[in-house]
Order: structure tokens, then C-alpha cells, then sequence
């Protein structure tokens, strides 16, 4: 079987949370209803954006678990399982394949600590043999100056290892990755304002926050693309990143969370400590959004 399983526009889950911070299930089964309405192929759960690193091991069971029962089989489900603890993400891993992900990912261990090359791999043997599964690995800020092409092929050597959710800038090197395995690779888009240049290097697919907010807008812009269309595909990126800088500006995650209000889903705010947004903030953002012809877009 080909290592290329997931394709297309994939929303890495924001995590909707109520008042004392428990997840949103209720809101965790509107969010997949509306984002497969908008064209998904599926879902990338408990990342950062889905604030997985500060969730319990519990909260991040029960919610992949209410997630594969709404899913139902309507896409796949990525459910990334790195945590502070490594015996936590194995944990994780194992939980991810009794519930029937379809593949596991996980950042390089852990946010405290400079590894070694050699130390990643170990890393990725143990949750590949954890998992059971596919895994997408992640090529991101946390590997520092590590060659992360030399690194990938060391990695694709591991039972189970599939390819990389790529979420650097350097685009050259992420061609280098789709070139390893003879093209076997699933490579994977991370930055969302660069979509179309990532598809454009070989990526199969893209994993975005910003997604949560605007998939069907990805959607044409994937279709554009795979039909040969660049200009349109080239205009599409174009205009969401005029979203995504009022997305960042006010930042990603608290933002994502109350943009889904303008289509009935309660996300709540991020977790403790992080700042919720004031109402100047929030009207702020409306008259931004209004400006950019954001809610004439949502009832097309």
C-alpha cells in the first residue's frame, strides 16, 4: 500500500472548551458537521491549535473518542498524541489505535529540551511501535538547525512512518522530502498562507488552523489546484491570507474560537491563563472581517 493515505483540505481541530474548561462536546460535534458541509476530507485533532499539550490525558481520550463517533467515517481522523511525557504520548498512541484513528502524529519530544537527531528517531521507533498505525511525523520550529531532510530519511526507515506534517518556510526542503522514497512520502502543507506553494513543491495535503473558519475557501483552492487551475488557486491564497493576517494580528487560536460564533458554535475560550478577547477586541475584529467581505462569503 501506498505511504500517501491522506489527501486534500484537513482542519486541525480547534478544541471548544465551556466555562471551567471541560471540552465542548456538543460543540466538538458542530464543529465536524460544519467543517464536512465545507468541504473537509477530515481532521487533525488535539494539535496545538486543538490545545492538546494542555489538556489532560483523559480529556484528550474522551475527546478523540466522541470525535471517531461523530466522524462516523466521513474523513480521516489525525490525532496527534505528543506530551510532555513521552510514556503519556505512548499512552496516547495506543488509545488512538484501540479507537480506530486512522494514523497517530506527534512533534519531536519535548518542549524543554534540544535532542539529538539520533534522539528524535528512538523517539519515533517507540511511538511507531506504540501506535501500531500509520504516523505522520512533524517537521517544525521545535528541530532547530536539525537537517530535517537527513532526519525524514532516517525516519521513513520506521515501520508504520508515512511521511511529515511540514509547517516550515523553507519550501525547497520540503521538495527534497517528497523526492525520498521515490515520491512514496505523504507530505503534508502545515503553513496555512502558503498552501498553494507547498502544493506547488508536492504536497499531498493541507493541515491548517485557519481552516476551522474557512474550509470551504481551501476547498476550491485544493480543486483549482489539482485541476490545473494556478491562477485561481494563486487568487484563492491570496484572499485568505487577507483573513489570516487579521487571524494572527489578534491572535490564532482566541480568534478561530470566536470567529465560530458567527456560525452558531460555542468553542469558548482557550485555556487557562490565556487572555480571552474584550469586546473592543471583538468588535475590532468584526469591522476588520466586515471590511474584507467575510460574512457576505459565509452565506455563499
Amino acid at each position: 500500500m501506498s505511504n500517501v493515505r491522506f489527501k486534500g483540505i484537513i482542519p486541525a481541530m480547534i478544541t471548544p472548551l465551556t466555562k471551567d474548561y471541560k471540552v465542548n462536546m456538543q460543540a466538538v460535534k458542530q464543529l465536524l458537521d460544519y467543517n464536512y458541509g465545507e468541504g473537509a476530507d477530515g481532521f487533525y485533532i488535539c494539535g496545538t491549535t486543538g490545545e492538546g499539550p494542555v489538556l489532560t490525558v483523559a480529556d484528550r481520550m474522551k475527546t478523540a473518542e466522541k470525535v471517531m463517533e461523530y466522524n462516523a467515517g466521513r474523513g480521516v481522523i489525525i490525532n496527534h498524541v505528543a506530551a510532555a511525557g513521552v510514556k503519556d504520548a505512548f499512552t496516547l498512541a495506543r488509545h488512538a489505535r484501540e479507537i480506530g484513528c486512522d494514523a497517530v502524529s506527534s512533534v519531536v519530544p519535548n518542549f524543554y529540551f534540544k535532542h539529538s537527531e539520533d534522539e528524535i528517531v528512538e523517539y519515533y521507533k517507540a511511538l511507531s511501535d506504540a501506535a501500531g498505525i500509520p504516523v505522520i511525523t512533524y517537521a517544525q520550529g521545535l528541530l532547530g538547525d536539525t537537517d530535517v531532510v537527513s532526519l525524514m530519511e532516517k525516519l521513513m526507515k520506521i515501520d508504520n512512518v508515512i511521511g511529515v506534517k511540514f509547517t516550515l518556510f523553507n519550501f525547497y526542503d520540503m521538495h527534497r522530502i517528497k523526492e525520498l522514497c521515490g515520491g512514496d512520502i505523504n507530505v503534508i502543507n502545515g503553513p496555512d498562507e502558503m498552501l498553494v506553494c507547498g502544493l506547488m513543491m508536492g504536497a499531498d495535503a493541507g493541515i491548517g488552523s485557519t481552516y476551522n473558519v474557512m474550509c470551504r475557501e481551501y476547498r476550491r483552492l485544493f480543486d483549482a489546484f489539482s485541476a490545473g487551475d494556478f491562477e485561481t488557486a494563486r487568487k484563492q491564497q491570496f484572499k485568505v491570507n487577507k483573513i489570516i493576517e487579521v487571524i494572527i494580528r489578534h491572535g490564532v487560536i482566541r480568534t478561530i474560537k470566536y470567529m465560530l460564533s458567527y456560525v452558531g458554535i460555542d468553542a469558548g475560550d482557550m485555556s487557562f491563563p490565556a487572555a480571552t478577547l474584550s469586546q473592543d477586541e471583538k468588535r475590532t475584529i468584526r469591522r476588520e472581517l466586515e471590511n474584507l467581505d467575510y460574512f457576505n462569503e459565509l452565506k455563499r
